[in-house]
């Protein structure tokens, strides 16, 4: 008896966790959609629609997940997602100067005026790759690892992943197929360390192709 209610505050401590991130991130994605325009004069109109889908998408996403069991990232202390995040960050941002510097790749790549970069910054990470992130290998990874091997979860949430930039991308295959790749790599990043260095590389990726940290 004592047992069965250990393992019930424990599923309840874990929902209003999971709760609590949502409410958090809701709180944070309704802040810059009601004040975006007012903070930076580069905001984009069309920022507002796109955080209104990434805002549903995700509350969505975290419910489901909530009724399954398989959002598992908060087992994780928080200040380990921090060091994922600014490490995998700055570790990728450094190989992607490497490769841009040698012409390698990014060749296509032109940097961003200075004025718009606070608001793309701001949005690329509050909004875009934390919504994205949540979605693809917060949830759908995780729920496709629960039930398959982590091999099918991996598979699924990068296809997952290629198919939702296919309007981005204009249907490029070439794009999506690269989109894909990203995927892997950030479920795997996600298998190996935690969501925290998914956050980063795929902040460091959005950035850079978008001219970004193309300045540094």
């Amino acid at each position: 008896m004592q047992n069965t209610q250990y393992i019930y505050r424990e599923l309840k401590l874990d929902n209003i966790k999971k709760i609590g991130l949502l409410l958090l991130y809701a709180l944070f994605v309704f802040y810059f959609l009601i004040n975006g325009s007012a903070l930076f004069q580069e905001w984009n109109d069309s920022w507002t629609y796109t955080t209104l889908i990434y805002l549903s998408g995700v509350s969505i996403f975290l419910v489901v997940s909530i009724l399954e069991k398989s959002f598992q990232e908060f087992e994780k202390p928080l200040v380990q997602h921090i060091i994922g995040f600014l490490s995998s960050f700055l570790l990728v941002t450094a190989l992607f100067l490497v490769l841009y510097d040698l012409g390698v790749y990014f060749q296509s790549v032109n940097p961003m005026p200075v004025g718009r970069i606070p608001a793309v910054m701001v949005y690329q990470l509050v909004v875009v790759v934390a919504s994205e992130e949540i979605i693809f290998r917060g949830v759908v990874y995780r729920f496709f690892t629960k039930y398959f091997h982590w091999i099918i979860g991996v598979l699924v949430s990068a296809l997952a992943f290629s198919l939702f930039h296919l309007a981005v991308y204009e249907g490029s295959l070439g794009a999506l197929f690269t989109a894909f790749l990203m995927g892997l790599v950030l479920a795997w990043s996600v298998k190996r360390w935690n969501l925290g260095v998914a956050f980063g590389i795929h902040f460091a990726w959005n950035c850079f192709v978008l001219g970004v940290t193309v300045l540094i």
